[in-house]
């Protein structure tokens, strides 16, 4: 990403950074010479003092603010330039599908991916409930990889299902509209859900690096909350809201305006929990390859369910032009998966069994059964 020169001006007050000294850490340094200093020092004794004319130290000056702020300010191009600052609702530029799967995996564990944390999103993951709760489910697989949105009233709404009245669930912070802090409502509860007690019920979350924006909150509320257990990979950290500055050669600078920051828990060493920049980190850590998870999660088959999905598959042998003018002829035939003849020991097998594609479900699966049982032995 190029970097831009801007007036000295725009960063008076700033630390003038220098490598990639942290901004917070520069700025509590003891005894740190003030910028004008160091810009005077510099002009007067550096060897090559006519380079540090007024454009290099410009531009160095914002280079160093920018990484030291990372995601919080960033050059974009003028085509991808948006602004969203910190909205609780915005307008889709299509429909889109909230829930994008949603079905029983074998016996009795339920599974929705989200695939946007809309207004839609509500009344359609309440639907979804109703009909895992009819279909007798003890737990629940809630899929967040991939998913975003911008509406955190909707993410308010679905966290608070499943927690008790009243309980903070986060705060969106926004210095210049104030902060708003989130709680579970009885408003979003369901109805009647046939005896299922949403806010006992198991849940396991399944979050990756594009977990991001009311999803991402969701996720954090959740866990926050003792209510699910992450499962996957770190999620994105991003910004709850951000605006898009136009500046003199055509670019955006794009300023985080609002984030999301968890409420204090004693596990956290009672402190609030800020997800902006980190991110959640998962309770277990699932190493996939990130293009096999996007296939597996985006480009799953609509024909399979879940649970044959999570069937270790065999490969069956293959058989070469001669096994198979030999099986016409009704000889007897046996080949390994590369074509050459097995031994006696070899022909028992059917082929190779092949590993579970989506690890992270399949570990999520595996945590719920064993919930199950250890919850059969009270």
């Amino acid at each position: 990403m190029r970097r831009i020169a801007v007036p000295i001006a725009f960063v008076l007050g700033l630390l003038f950074a220098v490598g990639q000294r942290p901004l917070h850490a520069a700025a509590t340094a003891p005894g740190l010479p003030e910028t004008k200093e160091i810009i005077s020092a510099l002009k007067s004794n550096y060897v090559d003092r006519e380079k540090l004319d007024s454009h290099m130290l410009d531009e160095a000056t914002v280079t160093g603010i920018l990484d030291a702020l990372g995601r919080g300010a960033t050059i974009v191009p003028s085509d991808t330039a948006t602004t969203n600052s910190g909205k609780t609702a915005t307008a889709e530029s299509k429909p889109v599908n909230p829930i994008a799967r949603a079905e029983i995996i074998d016996p009795d564990i339920g599974y929705i991916r989200l695939a946007d944390v809309s207004d839609t999103a509500v009344s359609a993951f309440d639907t979804e409930l109703k009909k895992l709760a009819d279909e007798k489910a003890v737990g629940l697989v809630l899929d967040l990889r991939f998913a975003d949105g911008t509406n955190y009233d909707a993410a308010a709404a679905i966290a608070g299902q499943f927690v008790n009245n009243g309980e903070e669930l986060f705060t969106l912070k926004d210095p210049e509209k104030g902060s708003r802090v989130f709680r579970a409502s009885m408003e979003t509860k369901p109805v009647s859900l046939d005896g299922l007690d949403l806010t006992t019920v198991p849940i396991i979350l399944l979050v990756n690096v594009e977990t991001r924006g009311s999803a991402e909150a969701l996720a954090g509320a959740l866990r926050i909350q003792q209510r699910g257990i992450l499962v996957g990979s770190k999620t994105a950290g991003t910004a709850a809201g951000w605006k898009d500055v136009p500046l003199s050669d055509g670019q955006m600078l794009r300023l985080a305006t609002a984030k999301i920051i968890l409420p204090a828990k004693d596990e956290e060493g009672g402190k609030p929990v800020d997800l902006f920049p980190g991110g959640m980190r998962p309770d277990v850590k699932v190493k996939i390859d990130p293009k096999v998870e996007r296939e597996v999660v985006l480009e799953a088959q609509t024909n399979q369910t879940l649970t044959a999905s999570l069937q270790p598959r065999v490969q069956k042998k293959g058989m070469s032009e001669a096994e198979l003018v030999k099986a016409f002829r009704g000889q007897p035939v046996d080949t390994d998966t590369n074509g050459a003849t097995s031994t006696d020991k070899d022909s028992e097998e059917e082929g190779e069994i092949q590993n579970v594609r989506d690890v992270v479900l399949q570990r999520a699966v595996d945590i719920l059964k064993g919930i199950r049982v250890l919850l059969s032995w009270q």
